[in-house]
């Protein structure tokens, strides 16, 4: 059984997909980070970074806590065996665009959406990380041109940039001002991805 530390947002998303992937049987706590629980003892020793998501794994070894969001995915297809390939280049493959969707792709986003939606406005800010997410809105529409999924297969790679993308494609089409253009190879992914049971049933909240 997993406990699964969570508040609604994109990360969350993308960690609960993949428990749903990995048929993982799980237990929702959720932590209200609008009141600081984020800060409480107890759930700075599970994730040290006072961030969601978080997961304890009640294993036969006993538990093992796993904070952040490419660890606790990467934990979780390791652990299931499932959307991770075995072989070297294959799985390197897979973990370059993983992080990519997390690391990039996922902390681009959230730059923007503070800037954008912020009372106090700093155009010059709002131009840098436009600009820095229609750049790798291209990169994926590439890259989305040549397979039919991130690492070729359905895979763990998928998911974060998924989440991500459902939400800011066309909020971030908006703000460019034509510079991102038409992302028909985005656009068909979106739709396969969004049609597993896991994705629908995480979206549908």
């Amino acid at each position: 059984m997993i406990d699964f530390y969570t508040y609604p947002g994109p990360n969350s998303r993308k960690a609960q997909i993949m428990l749903e992937e990995a048929g993982a049987e799980y237990t929702v706590r959720n932590v209200d980070i609008t009141r600081g629980e984020q800060f409480a003892p107890g759930f700075l020793k599970i994730s040290p970074n006072n961030k969601i998501p978080a997961i304890v794994d009640h294993t036969p070894a006993g538990p093992v806590a796993v904070f952040e969001t490419a660890a606790i995915l990467l934990y979780l297809a390791e652990s299931s065996g499932r959307l991770l390939p075995t072989e070297p280049t294959a799985r390197a493959n897979t973990m370059a665009w993983l992080i990519w969707g997390t690391s990039s792709l996922g902390g681009a986003l959230p730059q923007l959406h503070h800037f954008v939606d912020s009372p106090e406005k700093l155009p010059s800010a709002i131009e840098r990380f436009t600009s820095d997410c229609v750049r790798m809105f291209k990169v994926q529409e590439k890259r989305l041109s040549e397979v039919e999924f991130l690492a070729g297969d359905y895979s763990v790679a998928d998911i974060p940039s998924f989440c991500s993308t459902a939400g800011w494609l066309q909020r971030v089409k908006d703000l460019s001002n034509g510079a991102l253009g038409d992302t028909p190879s985005t656009e068909r992914w979106l739709k396969a991805v969004g049609k597993r049971a896991a994705v629908r049933k995480v979206m549908a909240g």
